[in-house]
């Protein structure tokens, strides 16, 4: 439609609308707002419009007014950005790229699930291998689907974080990322820790569990990517010294928080406090992200601004032992 934004405008995006038109009943190409059809990345940089190719699971209706409002049977499968313009700092306004190029991107698991005509992504066969070796390997009933209050000792959700994350981690470590505790490093960091604990909390997982589910990816994907083949080893070594690293704490973590909630709902508090958010991430391994996703099964919140009042304390005590080590230590003495 274009649209004024940030002090930039555009004009509408017609040559992208015909383009459509020569393939596509009109009722079937559906203008759309900056808001919803313009990509960029941040206050200033490369961006433009972008069209978008949305399918409709049910079929055999017009479903133009429940695109982009977030209804599950209507979904976007696959976008197209048009990358001609750069928005300037400070003034926001557009100005046309000397080399301009189309930027695509189609999810793949929803492409799948339209292919195989699954209602979720966690249906399909990208998962199907994952949810049986969970299966057998704990000697629990099969994944089933459920969802919110359904899913009674959330055991389907553990099933879908661990398949996604056994996932996400192979993949990464594959490509040389490691877990660690800074910049991309401690996102893997997190991302394990949250499936191990719900391995071991919903789904009584023994140690080392979640490292087993890796061959079981490579299996599932080394067609498409050989490499995870060369590096399963490495990954498993990896994922195994995480993993069991992590297994020291969480079990008093776990404990720590179950007498907290207990203690909270005698009490009919509903804010996990900063110093025992804290306390679970210096001493127990816990980031925060997975002590709120804990509180929110329990239907608590955490004080994450108190959490990191504590943390930025901690920082400067650090600081001033550097400062006092640097500067011989002690306090200071006088001399007569």
């Amino acid at each position: 439609e274009g649209d004024a934004h940030l002090g930039g405008s555009t004009g509408p995006d017609h040559e992208t609308r015909d383009m459509w038109l020569k393939y596509l009943p009109a009722d079937r190409v559906l203008p759309g707002s900056m808001k919803d059809n313009f990509w960029e990345m941040g206050d200033s940089g490369p961006c433009g419009p972008c069209t978008e190719l949305h399918y409709d699971r049910i079929g055999g209706r017009n479903a133009a007014a429940l695109v982009n409002q977030d209804d599950p049977n209507v979904l976007e499968v696959w976008n197209l950005v048009f990358i001609q313009f750069n928005r300037e700092a400070g003034t926001g306004e557009l100005k046309p790229l000397p080399n301009q190029h189309v930027d695509t991107g189609m999810g793949f698991e929803r492409l799948v699930s339209v292919l195989q005509d699954k209602s979720s992504n966690y249906d399909t066969d990208v998962f199907a291998p994952l949810f049986e070796a969970i299966s057998t390997k704990l000697s629990i009933p099969p994944y089933a689907g459920k969802l919110g209050e359904e899913d009674v000792g959330l055991k389907d959700t553990a099933y879908r974080v661990i398949a996604d994350h056994a996932r996400t981690l192979t993949f990464a470590i594959t490509d040389g990322a490691v877990p660690s505790n800074e910049g991309r490093g401690y996102v893997l960091r997190r991302i394990l820790r949250r499936a191990v604990r719900y391995g071991q909390q919903m789904l009584g997982a023994p140690p080392g569990f979640f490292t087993s589910l890796v061959p079981v990816v490579v299996d599932t994907f080394k067609d498409a990517f050989p490499e995870l083949e060369g590096r399963k080893d490495f990954v498993m070594e990896t994922l195994a010294e995480e993993e069991e690293s992590f297994e020291k704490m969480l079990a008093g973590g776990i404990k720590f928080f179950n007498e907290l909630s207990d203690d909270m709902a005698k009490k009919k508090a509903t804010v996990v406090t900063g110093e025992s958010a804290f306390f679970l991430y210096d001493t127990m391994g816990f980031p925060v992200d997975l002590t709120q996703v804990m509180a929110e099964e329990k239907g608590f919140t955490v004080d994450v601004s108190a959490f990191e009042g504590e943390m930025e304390a901690q920082k400067q005590r650090s600081r001033d032992a550097a400062k006092m080590k640097k500067g011989g230590g002690g306090a200071p003495s006088s001399s007569w």
